[in-house]
């Protein structure tokens, strides 16, 4: 895997590396944070309630999936914010059209430390209007233990080269 922090700033779909992989941050759940998302959004005894979800599947309380999901979106944006943003040359890249196979693969419970990344893992041989092409990234999150708990794969638009520009 290539680490960069060059990501997509100044250069083209043709010029992004397969198996390029970047690291967007870490964060570590709190029981009062996953509580409080619980209630707001994933309103089930194993999100909200410590005592009653000793009683679950579960024997205790763990993050909601969306809560996962969220914060790695979060770190995905400041990550992008920080890196693929600031184009000098108009170009716009990054657009999501969706993501495939969300697994959440191990319960995260409150003091849980998780890392998410990223790696450029295809190019599918597919153009978009001529202007766009299209890099599938794999996003995860391990834990403190080295254990995936988060997996999705993204499909991101990517602008393609022009050539050469001709001055006006």
């Amino acid at each position: 895997m290539a680490y960069t922090d060059n990501f997509i700033r100044t250069r083209w779909f043709e010029d992004i590396p397969i198996g390029e992989f970047h690291v967007f941050g870490s964060h570590t759940f709190s029981e009062q944070e996953m509580i409080e998302f619980g209630t707001l959004y994933a309103p089930q005894i194993y999100h909200t309630d410590p005592e009653q979800a000793l009683e679950t599947r579960y024997r205790g309380l763990i993050a909601s999936d969306w809560h996962i999901c969220a914060t790695w979106m979060r770190l995905m944006v400041n990550y992008m914010e920080k890196y693929a943003l600031g184009v000098e040359d108009g170009r716009r890249n990054g657009a999501g059209l969706g993501f495939v196979g969300l697994k959440l693969l191990q319960p995260v419970r409150p003091g849980h430390t998780l890392t998410f990344s990223h790696e450029i893992i295809a190019k599918p041989d597919k153009i978009i209007r001529e202007k766009w092409g299209i890099i599938r990234s794999r996003n995860e999150a391990i834990n403190h233990r080295g254990e995936v708990v988060f997996r999705v794969l993204i499909d991101i638009l990517a602008q393609r080269d022009p050539g050469p520009t001709t001055p006006a």
